[in-house]
């Protein structure tokens, strides 16, 4: 990808790596770089926009979710509460959101969004939005709820569009005096990020469009095996979104945990069980691998889903 990777060469270039991806986040995202803070992930970004920004608050995290949504503030000792209203009036609540959702793979609506910052105006609320699965739209440039309407905090991450998971790089997008607080909680934290691990990074999102062009075939081939997967196999439903996984419902006795092991155990194929994300009787279906093991593996999948109907 013409990524370059080695450490002698990382080690000569005394540039302060952790201002450069974020400058070059910011102009991704046509913010400035003190709107940015680098994190350990996606998981250090979770953590500290709750544990700072929710400081106090309850939480209000509509499921299904990705599991991390609700848990942290949780483990935090939060008030956590899984319904949203139409016209949310909670006072001093941070709400969270994936956009697309995890795990169903589609996106949010932007109404809903200024409609849920419009409440927290006032209120002292936060609105905040883990864009992790917004690349997938393959635009130019990504597209952000930041911005939109006051008071709204993003996270993304490195890991999945790109595939660098083993960099642990994510960031957070907020207002400066938000941005700032994260960072005084972060150095408390962790510190700061690898600094070789934001060199490759900076350089991945300066070549962005090739990861852009090799995401897209991926997805584009994937789909159409999911979409056969869906009309030949019995007893399932899902609806797909723009990410590239979706939640599918099934029917049978299982709970989605034990659904997964015995899938697991029959088949060696693994999915992600619903309970997970707050959703039971249902899993959610990843199809970001090489085509051939795809197809085989939504095979064995089908084939243990009509057996189970039957």
């Amino acid at each position: 990808m013409g990524i370059e990777t080695s450490f002698e060469k990382f080690a000569a270039d005394k540039d302060q790596h952790e201002r450069r991806f974020a400058e070059e986040v910011a102009a991704l995202y046509k913010v400035e770089p003190e709107n940015v803070l680098p994190t350990n992930g996606g998981s250090e970004a979770i953590f500290l926009v709750y544990a700072v920004l929710g400081n106090g608050m309850s939480a209000v995290v509509p499921l299904p979710n990705y599991g991390p949504m609700f848990t942290v503030p949780e483990s935090l000792g939060m008030e956590v509460r899984n319904t949203l209203s139409a016209r949310p009036t909670s006072t001093g609540a941070i709400f969270g959101l994936t956009d697309p959702n995890n795990p169903t793979g589609k996106s949010l609506d932007a109404g809903l969004v200024q409609t849920l910052a419009t409440a927290s105006r006032g209120r002292n609320s936060t609105v905040f939005i883990n864009e992790t699965y917004r690349e997938f739209t393959f635009r130019s440039a990504p597209p952000t709820h930041f911005g939109t309407a006051h008071g709204v905090v993003v996270c993304s991450t490195m890991t999945k569009f790109y595939g660098l998971g083993r960099l642990r790089v994510g960031w957070v997008i907020a207002d400066k005096n938000a941005a700032r607080k994260l960072l005084y909680a972060k150095w408390a934290v962790s510190g700061h990020d690898s600094e070789y691990s934001l060199w490759i990074a900076t350089q991945v999102l300066r070549k962005r469009s090739k990861f852009i062009e090799r995401a897209r075939s991926i997805h584009s081939r994937n789909i159409r095996l999911v979409r056969r997967f869906l009309s030949v196999t019995n007893g399932v439903s899902a609806e797909l979104g723009v990410a590239p996984f979706c939640l599918v419902r099934y029917k049978g006795g299982l709970g989605s945990v034990a659904f997964a092991k015995a899938l697991l155990n029959k088949t060696g194929v693994l999915v992600s069980p619903g309970d997970f994300f707050g959703a039971q009787r249902t899993f959610r279906l990843c199809f970001t691998a090489e085509e051939p093991a795809l197809r085989a593996g939504l095979q064995e999948l089908s084939g243990f889903l009509n057996g189970m109907r039957a």
